[in-house]
């Protein structure tokens, strides 16, 4: 299946369009695999490319497929309420995500 409006697409100026469009593209594939329609693999791309995964998280799968994704951006949630710089909360997400942190929460991000 081969669509021309995708190659016309041009990514949103924000920084975590290409995050989103990498995610759309894997979910993209999973549902070409899933034999689904171009009509559903069109609405998929267009929902993850307009997802805000703050304000949308009740809208994450809690399904094992997602688990880690979302307690990433659970741990993000919570330490930008709890006050941290756009860089720290970058930081905490990637941690939880990628497994690289040491597996406990900060005073201050238990707190939020």
């Amino acid at each position: 299946m081969t669509c021309k409006k995708h190659a016309e697409y041009k990514l949103p100026d924000d920084p975590h369009a290409k995050v989103r469009y990498a995610s759309a593209m894997r979910h993209v594939e999973a549902a070409k695999k899933a034999g689904k329609s171009v009509e559903e693999i069109h609405a998929l791309f267009k929902k993850i490319m307009a997802f805000d995964p703050i304000r949308d998280f009740d809208s994450i799968p809690n399904d094992e497929a997602h688990k880690k994704y979302r307690s990433a951006v659970l741990h993000a949630k919570k330490a930008m309420e709890a006050g941290k710089s756009s860089a720290e909360v970058h930081e905490i997400f990637n941690k939880v995500l990628h497994s690289t942190g040491e597996g406990k929460c900060s005073a201050a991000h238990k707190k939020a």
